[in-house]
């Protein structure tokens, strides 16, 4: 049994150490006062809520404001004025007159008169101040005994909450009861009801119905070390409007309603600022009002009328408890704080180490109880402490709560020790499997590594050895397209060789994408676009396809697209060409339609536009079933007839779905088997404001020579001879001058001898490769800006960033395509093309277009340079210098510097290519 009883207190030592320990501190601190304005705030906060009392009739007041001492015309008024003033009362026949007005020195005229009403007037009670400065009471009544005392008691905030029923007047050496007390024993007196002592220890005093104690200092409730007299707490009944009034001016001129003031008691008493008899009350200060006063006759008339009140009625007087009680009240509640918040945080819904929660909770919970015991003690007249064991409720639970939280953090502490040492235990243990495992995922991830290095390694090898056989066949057959001696069955058969050959390069270039894609290596470059061209374009090399099939190719492309906008022209014409060649290729009857529509035009706050196009591709095919829609995007996957998969790789949509994705939309389809599907996707493209000049964009096959210069020279180094055949057939016809070398070495000693004006060379050769060759180039002086193009069949970022590294101006990727050559001629040397007009077909756009001022061809030679070797310094101070050599080239200047702001330093070398070959107006 005392084992479980030990093991009892020790779980409970917490609330048996803390409950008390509160308790006492609190007591202590309330027996100092220290509280004790608290309680007065929370004693007033009552007074305030509870429910308001009926007007007390028995007790009338003759208030003397400012307007009537203004009609009287002095103050103190005179002796002739105040006998008027009481013989209209004394006229009413009341109960009792208390003159709540200090008489006691005469105010001619009139003050035999005074004395003479004063003898006459036996239910007449004058006042007289004892306490702390004496004021004397008029003669004649203190002669008569027909006096009270006007003190009232004032709290240590300024406030009256209690009054005196008698005071001790040292000079008199008698008790002198308190005006209110005096007519309030004088009104029951004439209702038989008079004073009787029941304890005279304890000055227990009965009065009808009522029984008085006098406060002592020490009470729990309300302490207070002036306890000198007979006081009682006053149970106010509240303000001057609790009791019927009457000006003294309508008294004067005796305009007192009948009955007023006959058998009731008559206060008369100042209400007027000036004269300085205010107090404050319970009732004077709330949280959103300023605070108010309370005359003092209203004070004693309340006091009167608790009298009264509680002798015929039984009507609460306020009573207090004794220190004895309020010392347990205190302990009660420090326990139910310590236990109330104990339970609390043992319950499972609170088991998360919530421990100011739980503290809040347990004290809203018991503070609320305490709260309303305490009001409704009051509304019975018990004034019962109510900070006091608030206090000590809330430090007990806040005390408990923290006892609590350490004797958990000692458990957690242990438990700590305790898993740290099964952790150690563990880790010795783990460490060895760790290494082991180590070892094991070196090895998966250096034979993935080596996995991944040789498929990149064998996609380059594969790419480079596809791109040079096809550099052959794609270049032959791009000069023999050229040839006019042909007949047109040889002519069919060249362009059979030459769709095929370009249909190889382009399943090359999708397992190439493929990987990037799968290495996260495939990057968006943004460029100026002429969208007009653009997309006429991209419709022309699919119209073919669909007339070779006759299908109707519809095009509908809204009046509202921008002229210009920024976006990756390359990828941009692979999904579109891939979803219309997907369409025609699954069409076989009806239809195919390219559309490319205005979905939403938006300007930004740094006034640049953007455009938001939808294009979308339908087709009158065989549509698809919902189970394909969801493969059609997965690599290798193809859909529909066997004779249709054996057309493609199901390489195009993947790569197609990803790359919109990357420029920030979604590629939607929907489809219904067998009657057609609609590939669409929407992009947010920026417009271009600057002013460009129109180009003119014309077939290769019909150039047959060039303006700008006499004679160009163009240096061509390859070590394989048919390629070096592929490019001197392409130019020689139109009139370059073309010398040959077979590697670097070779081509360094023709640059020396033939002077070229431009070089290709390829890099990948014996001897000395291309690399070498141009970084030996730039070191001549008479060199340094000549133009060299490099072309390789392989197509890896890295190779092109050593190509310009090395010096050079551009690079061409093999197979080499007859247009793309000689746009870089074009551009490098500053060339116009000489057509065959029975050749061509070009576009001129007719349409007002905008136009950039870009400097003149060797003026961006610097600019070229810096950006070929990433010089982003460079860049920028050349730039700045370009703009402020001619105001006409800021636009151009302007986007060098942003994009040399992102590093961009291909954007930079395509922004250049673009415009270094357009002249500005007026050159």
């Amino acid at each position: 049994m005392w084992h479980q009883i030990g093991k009892l207190i020790k779980r409970w030592q917490g609330i048996l150490v803390i409950a008390p320990t509160v308790a006492v501190a609190v007591i202590v601190g309330n027996a100092t006062g220290a509280l004790q304005l608290l309680e007065w705030v929370t004693l007033d906060q009552f007074f305030r809520l509870r429910p308001p009392e009926g007007v007390d009739s028995r007790i009338v007041i003759v208030t003397i404001d400012e307007t009537d001492i203004d009609a009287v015309g002095q103050w103190p008024m005179s002796d002739r004025t105040l006998t008027q003033l009481l013989r209209n009362i004394k006229a009413q026949q009341p109960a009792g007159i208390g003159l709540d007005l200090y008489r006691d020195l005469p105010v001619e005229p009139g003050h035999q008169e005074l004395i003479a009403l004063y003898k006459s007037t036996p239910n007449l009670i004058g006042i007289e101040k004892i306490t702390p400065t004496t004021i004397a009471p008029p003669p004649v009544l203190a002669e008569r005994h027909q006096v009270g005392a006007a003190d009232l008691a004032l709290d240590g905030d300024g406030k009256v909450r209690r009054a005196f029923m008698s005071v001790n007047n040292l000079h008199s050496r008698r008790d002198r009861q308190g005006l209110g007390v005096k007519l309030a024993l004088m009104y029951l007196k004439s209702k038989k009801i008079e004073l009787k002592v029941l304890n005279p220890k304890q000055n227990k005093i009965g009065l009808g119905q009522a029984v008085f104690l006098p406060l002592r200092g020490d009470e729990g409730g309300y302490v207070d070390k002036d306890a000198g007299g007979y006081q009682v707490l006053i149970n106010y009944r509240g303000g001057l409007e609790k009791f019927p009034s009457i000006a003294m001016t309508d008294v004067l001129n005796n305009r007192i309603p009948p009955d007023l003031m006959r058998d009731r008691i008559v206060f008369i008493g100042a209400t007027a600022p000036s004269l300085n008899d205010l107090f404050h009350t319970p009732y004077s200060s709330t949280i959103f009002k300023k605070p108010s006063y309370t005359p003092g006759v209203v004070i004693h008339a309340n006091l009167a009328s608790q009298i009264v009140s509680a002798a015929s009625e039984g009507r609460h007087l306020l009573r207090v408890w004794d220190s004895t009680f309020n010392q347990i009240w205190i302990f009660v509640w420090s326990g139910i704080g310590t236990i109330l918040t104990w339970n609390i945080l043992q319950r499972f819904w609170l088991k998360r180490n919530i421990f100011l929660g739980s503290t809040i909770l347990s004290i809203i919970i018991a503070g609320s109880l305490l709260c309303g015991i305490s009001y409704i003690a009051f509304l019975q007249g018990w004034v019962i402490p109510v900070f006091s064991p608030f206090l000590a409720l809330g430090s007990a639970a806040i005390l408990i709560s923290n006892d609590r939280n350490q004797q958990q953090l000692k458990q957690a502490n242990e438990r700590l020790l305790q898993v740290n040492q099964q952790l150690a235990d563990y880790s010795r243990n783990l460490e060895l499997k760790v290494k082991e495992r180590t070892q094991e995922l070196e090895i998966a991830k250096e034979a993935a590594d080596a996995a991944n290095q040789a498929k990149s390694d064998f996609l380059a090898s594969m790419s480079h050895e596809l791109r040079t056989p096809l550099n052959g066949i794609l270049g032959y057959a791009q000069i023999l397209q050229r040839s006019r001696t042909l007949s047109k069955e040889d002519q069919k058969g060249i362009n059979i060789i030459y769709q095929s050959g370009s249909h190889l390069l382009n399943l090359i270039n999708d397992l190439l994408d493929l990987a990037k894609i799968e290495a996260r290596r495939l990057e968006i470059y943004e460029s100026d676009l002429y969208l007009s061209s653009f997309l006429t374009s991209v419709a022309e090399i699919c119209r073919i396809k669909a007339e070779q099939k006759d299908l109707v190719f519809q095009v509908e492309f809204s009046p509202d697209l921008p002229q210009q906008v920024r976006a990756d022209e390359k990828r941009l014409r692979q999904v579109l060409i891939n979803l219309l060649g997907n369409a025609i290729k699954f069409t076989d009857v009806g239809s195919v339609t390219f559309k490319a529509i205005v979905v939403d035009g938006s300007v930004s706050k740094v006034e640049r536009q953007r455009v938001k196009i939808r294009f979308q591709v339908e087709d009158t095919g065989v549509g698809m079933t919902n189970e394909q829609i969801d493969k059609i995007f997965l690599p290798f996957e193809q859909v529909g007839e066997n004779r249709r998969k054996a057309e493609g790789t199901g390489l195009g949509l993947a790569i197609s779905h990803n790359i919109v994705q990357m420029m920030g939309s979604k590629l939607e389809v929907s489809s219904e088997l067998g009657v057609g599907s609609v590939f669409s996707f929407e992009l947010n493209l920026e417009t271009i404001s600057d002013k460009i000049q129109a180009i003119e964009v014309t077939k290769a096959e019909a150039v047959v020579g060039f303006t700008g210069r006499e004679s160009v020279k163009v240096l061509v180094v390859d070590d394989q001879a048919e390629s070096r055949d592929i490019i001197v057939g392409f130019l020689k016809p139109i009139g370059f001058d073309l010398i040959e070398a077979s590697n670097g070495s070779e081509g360094l000693e023709q640059v020396a001898i033939a002077k070229p004006d431009l070089i290709i060379t390829d890099l990948v050769m014996p001897v000395m490769d291309g690399f070498e060759m141009i970084r030996q180039i730039r070191t001549i002086p008479s060199f340094k800006n000549t133009e060299i193009i490099a072309i390789s069949a392989s197509t890896s970022s890295k190779n092109k960033k050593q190509t310009f590294f090395a010096g050079s101006n551009y690079f061409i990727s093999k197979p080499i395509q007859l247009p793309e050559l000689l746009e870089k001629l074009r551009s490098s040397l500053g060339l116009r093309w000489i057509v065959d007009p029975n050749k061509v077909d070009s576009q001129v756009q007719t349409e007002e277009v905008l136009k950039i001022v870009a400097p003149s061809y060797r003026e961006l030679q610097t600019l070229r340079r810096a950006a070929t070797i990433g010089d982003i310094e460079e860049i920028e101070l050349e730039a700045q210098r370009l703009e402020r050599l001619d105001p006409q080239y800021a636009s151009f200047c302007q986007r060098i510097l942003e994009l040399a702001h992102n590093f961009d330093d291909r954007g930079i070398l395509q922004w250049i290519e673009k415009h270094c070959a357009i002249e500005p107006e007026g050159n």
